[in-house]
């Protein structure tokens, strides 16, 4: 049952959603209205069953009420998955039913690209709802202002790490070479960083590190490269018991979603003396862009947002370590605070 799923977190809204003619299986989760609506990527990945694709959307939608917040968007946080293999389930007729369930919702739901999805997918979901940003032929991808988030986020970290925000000379590991890494990389090397790329797709990490003047590593050695910073800007769950002992990083800041395997990972992180800067905290850029797109920031608003990212990151390590206490402890904290003191406003008025 929904209600006893550990990950369940006072959602507000879990959906399952099928289409027998087009073989659409998803899963919808609002986790957190603010206002009318609440936003988040759909995700479209073969996963190996109902439960691990409910896990996943239960996490993610958490995530994105964090990100959310964190970033001073007045939308709340929410996701969906598809289950499927993009390559070969993914078409229009598949993608314009969900579009249709969207549709349904009125607004509660606006939905953006994610792993699995792009730009040119959230123009066939615009075809039948108009709750949708992220479109090739508005903002676009995300990626590119996702990578800038991060990139301002992993700045910070190296000034809260560190004692200077300047990455001349830092050894940078990036794990992932799609969307975002790849831009993330450019940002990086230009920065003066020594970058090593990895990806499960060898020629991506290949034709990113020939690009930008990057070293390739093996996907397997990525995580555990003798670096100052790990990025993490793949799929999520990669900071594990298995994986944590071996990192030899000092810090961690990247863009992929949901990086700690369990929470108390991020104790066991922090146990190491790895200072972690956590994801919804620094990958909000597609969250800030999405909503530029739909007309609730302007592009002067949507820039500041961006280069706030460095502040808030700054400002949640530096009272992780004050505290002594985990920086995901610490920026949970922060949103629940801000969420209650929203609360106690709607309620004054």
């Amino acid at each position: 049952m929904v209600f006893d799923h550990p990950e369940f977190d006072g959602h507000q809204q879990v959906t399952f959603v099928s289409d027998d003619d087009t073989g659409l299986e998803a899963i919808v989760a609002i986790h957190h209205l603010r206002g009318p609506s609440a936003g988040g990527g759909v995700r479209f990945r073969p996963y190996a069953t109902v439960d691990d694709a409910l896990t996943d959307v239960l996490r993610l939608s958490r995530a994105m009420t964090y990100k959310m917040v964190l970033a001073g968007l007045r939308m709340g946080g929410a996701k969906s998955v598809i289950i499927g293999d993009p390559a070969t389930d993914k078409t229009p007729a598949l993608l314009q039913a969900f579009g249709r369930f969207i549709a349904s919702l009125d607004g509660r739901y606006t939905a953006g690209p994610d792993v699995g999805t792009n730009a040119d997918d959230m123009e066939i979901l615009a075809e039948v709802t108009e709750h949708v940003a992220g479109r090739a032929s508005g903002a676009g991808s995300t990626a590119p202002p996702t990578a800038v988030g991060v990139f301002n986020g992993i700045r910070a970290t190296a000034a809260a790490a560190y004692g200077r925000e300047t990455l001349d000379g830092r050894r940078v590991a990036v794990q992932g070479a799609g969307g975002v890494g790849s831009h993330l990389v450019g940002h990086l090397v230009e920065a003066g960083a020594d970058v090593v790329v990895a990806d499960v797709d060898p020629a991506k990490a290949e034709a990113v590190a020939e690009r930008h003047g990057a070293t390739v590593v093996g996907p397997d050695e990525i995580l555990s490269a003798e670096v100052d910073i790990l990025s993490p800007n793949a799929v999520g769950g990669v900071l594990d018991a298995d994986t944590i002992p071996t990192i030899r990083a000092t810090a961690i800041c990247g863009g992929a979603n949901n990086q700690l395997a369990r929470s108390a990972d991020g104790v066991a992180l922090a146990e190491r003396g790895i200072l972690w800067a956590p994801d919804y905290v620094v990958s909000a850029g597609g969250a800030i862009a999405g909503s530029c797109e739909l007309g609730f920031l302007t592009e002067t608003q949507r820039d500041a947002m961006l280069d706030a990212i460095f502040s808030t990151t700054l400002d949640v390590l530096t009272e992780a370590i004050s505290s002594q206490r985990p920086t995901d402890d610490v920026a949970r904290d922060r949103v629940r605070a801000l969420l209650a003191e929203e609360r106690s406003e709607t309620a004054s008025t």
